[in-house]
Order: structure tokens, then sequence, then C-alpha cells
């Protein structure tokens, strides 16, 4: 069964309230995406092997503790977020290149993806024994570079030809915004995964009916870090980072929540929204514990696992063109994937 037959009926509505918008050929958008990235994983890797394409080179899967705060202001208590609950949490740090094999000091963006368990109620996507998990999704940048659905499907198409015209005129699909974005977002470094900052860059709703809003995640370290980049990095110096972190002692990481005010779209996710207007509020901890996780058993069992930022209760619906798109791209890629690998 092709993509469109088995994803049309699951394409994400618009929730005007919120202030989402359906683009024009949205939905064909989203599938143009899925053929270009279906064909490059089968291009580049052979049965058994298949990997992400995006965020495939993993510094390591750590487990955790996702703590609320006991004092979460109650406008913000919906869902996974109730005062004094928690839950067991897997971590996933990455590379944001589609080189698995690549040198981690080469600029990139760099990703975290958290996953809880036991979180009661149904989801707005899942599996059965996927049934009792939430996912949330960061990156070490407040924004994206696109937008549009259709520019989102054309970037690709244009990356993964072998034309040099078409990649030329890349920066004028992006537009002078979502190029500076990209060029940020391609030229940053950093000393360690477990001090760095991450953001959701798209927005999410929090909470149901006449009392949900709008809100972006973001998490932090705890204390400022003391790593430093080596002199001269071996190619999996991240890894390593976390490894020495990790053999001390317990690292501890700070989940935030920004509530929207009015002005702010849920479908541009180019822009930042302000802090100064709309703050950052903490509303939860994640220690990671002391642990030795650079394994072969754990780092095989890493890369089999999945994560969606729509595996999640509908208190925490993903918002905007570019969380709709996702909704379909990420359901068909990890299904390739495993079914490559032989995974179920």
């Amino acid at each position: 069964m092709g993509a469109a037959e088995s994803t049309e009926h699951q394409y994400p509505k618009a929730d005007a309230y919120l202030g989402e918008v359906i683009q024009t050929d949205e939905w064909h958008s989203a599938q143009r995406l899925i053929n270009t990235l279906e064909e490059k994983i089968r291009s580049t890797y052979g049965p058994g092997g298949a990997r992400r394409d995006a965020h495939p080179k993993a510094h390591g899967c750590v487990a955790a503790d996702f703590a609320i705060n006991d004092d979460l202001p109650p406008g913000l208590a919906h869902g996974v977020f109730q005062p004094g609950a928690a839950y067991r949490a897997k971590i996933r740090f990455s590379n944001g290149s589609p080189n698995a094999t690549g040198d981690d000091i080469t600029g990139d963006t760099r990703g975290m993806a958290i996953k809880l368990y036991d979180v009661p109620g149904e989801k707005l996507f899942t599996s059965a024994d996927r049934a009792d998990q939430q996912d949330f999704i960061l990156i070490s940048s407040p924004v994206f570079f696109i937008n549009d659905a259709d520019d989102y499907a054309s970037f690709f198409e244009r990356v993964d030809s072998d034309s040099v015209l078409k990649m030329l005129k890349i920066p004028f699909l992006l537009g002078w915004q979502g190029s500076w974005n990209a060029y940020r977002m391609l030229s940053q470094t950093i000393a360690n995964p477990l001090e760095t900052r991450y953001w959701s860059v798209v927005p999410y709703q929090l909470g149901l009916g006449q009392e949900r809003q709008a809100v972006k995640y973001s998490v932090r370290a705890c204390n400022e870090g003391s790593s430093t980049i080596p002199d001269d990095p071996d190619s999996n110096y991240l890894r390593a980072a976390m490894v020495r972190t990790l053999d001390a002692g317990p690292a501890c990481m700070e989940f935030m929540i920004q509530p929207r005010i009015a002005e702010m779209s849920v479908e541009d996710s180019i822009s930042r929204w302000s802090e100064d207007e709309a703050p950052f509020q903490p509303v939860a901890k994640l220690t990671i514990h002391q642990q030795v996780f650079d394994t072969a058993d754990q780092n095989s069992a890493c890369e089999n696992e999945s994560y969606n930022p729509w595996q999640a209760l509908p208190a925490h619906k993903p918002l905007g063109a570019v969380s709709r798109i996702r909704r379909v791209v990420y359901e068909a890629i990890s299904d390739l994937r495993h079914g490559m690998n032989g995974v179920e």
C-alpha cells in the first residue's frame, strides 16, 4: 500500500481556534516529501542497515526520571503536566545531519528526543506496544528554516537531487530569513549534549476544550556546564562527553513551557517567539541517572527506537504546517526503516 493510501485519512485537521490554517495542496506536499525521503533511504541503505533520514547519528539513549514540579501554575496543569507526577523516561541525543558517520565537530543542529513511559490515556497516534508512551521532540535551535508545505517538499527534492543548479536555487526557495536560520542551525558546535539548550521550534496545544492554548517547549541544563570542546576532537567526542558526565554522576535538565501571547503565530516556525514578551516557565525536572549506556545492546535498542511528536495525549497536540506534515512523514519513514531492518 502506498503512502497516500495508508495515511490520507490520518492527516490532521486545522484548529482554527488556535490559529491553524491548512495550506493549498498541503497534503500532496507531504506525499512528495515522503516519496523523496523513502527513495533516499532505499538508495542509501541496504536491508538490515536502514537509518533515519534525519538525526541518524545518536550520541546515546539514556534513562531518566521526568518529575513535574509540585508548584506548577494551574494554567499549565494539563496532560502529563500534573503537580507532583513522575514518569520513567528515555532520552535520545543526536546530530541532525543525514550523515550517520559524520564528524561531531562539523557544524550541525543537535537533537533531544524524550520518551515518557506509563502515561495513561489514548494517544493521537500510537501502536499497541507503545500505547503508554508520550514523546517530546526538540532541537538546539529556537527556529526552523521553512514554513511553506510546498517549499518543504521542494527543499528535500533539491537537496537529494544530483543537480547543482537545483542546489544553487535553495536560498531563493528559503528566502532571506529561512536561509539565515538554516545557516545558523548548521553552524552550531557544542561541547556536551547534556549541557546544551533545546527548543521544540514548533508550537503545541496545551489543554483541551476552551482551556486549550498554544505553547512551545524548551529544555536546558539545571546548572551551567563546564565541558569544553577538545583541542583535537575525535569524530565521536560528544558521545565521549556524555560518557564522562554520566560516569561521574547524574545530570539534571529543566523542562520549560512558553505560553503564547495573542500575536504569535502557530503557523510561523521561522520566527522566534520573544522570551521577553512570553517567558518560559519551568514545569519539570529531568534527572538523567549515573549510568553506563554505551554498550552494543543499548546502542542497538537506541537505533531501533522511534520518537514521534504525535505519539502524544490530545492535550499535547502538535500545531502548524510543519507539525501536520511530520504526522505522516515520521510514520512512513519509521515503518520503512523498521521494515528494511526486520524490526517489529
